[in-house]
């Protein structure tokens, strides 16, 4: 199973991995950075899929407003595979955030990934609140990350500091 517990938090996290391609690869022999932006996306759907399928669990329907991508690393020739983990570090009233983490195979981080996605009424196209049970589900997969977990880097800072406004955007617009 995909899915893994937080004990700390009883919470979980879903995992995934993908085969790196010699395509994912770029003339500096580094995996393009366009390319982990689509590890992102075929990992938030396979997240999808096995919430769907393996808990049995609604999805709500929902559209990326924003989306940011930190490289702390480089992927090198010499990775053949990478694991995607999902999760989500905050949830408001019509938006959340999932952070995704690319890990080569020795576990260290490659990149972050932060996508604040905002609920979406499908017959007006216009945000809308979740419900309690969209909370309650996207809950259980709700790892908060403290200001300690997250580098003091200017960089970090403002990565921070556009999400937040994307998120409070986010929970503006109707």
């Amino acid at each position: 199973m995909p899915f893994i517990l937080n004990k700390k938090t009883d919470t979980r996290w879903h995992t995934c991995h993908r085969e790196l391609r010699w395509t994912d690869f770029d003339q500096y022999q580094h995996v393009n950075n366009a390319k982990y932006l689509e590890f992102a996306q075929d990992a938030r759907m396979v997240f999808l899929k096995d919430v769907l399928l393996e808990m049995d669990i609604a999805v709500p329907p929902f559209f990326v407003r924003h989306t940011t991508i930190d490289y702390p690393r480089p992927l090198s020739p010499g990775e053949s595979e990478v694991a995607v983990s999902s999760f989500f570090t905050s949830l408001g009233t019509r938006s959340c955030v999932m952070r995704q983490q690319i890990k080569d195979s020795l576990g260290r981080v490659a990149s972050t990934i932060d996508t604040v996605m905002v609920g979406i009424d499908v017959m007006t196209g216009k945000s809308r609140e979740w419900s309690e049970q969209d909370l309650k589900n996207m809950g259980l997969f709700l790892i908060p990350v403290s200001d300690d977990e997250e580098s003091n880097s200017s960089e970090t800072s403002a990565r921070e500091r556009n999400r937040t406004r994307a998120v409070e955007k986010a929970n503006n617009v109707s």
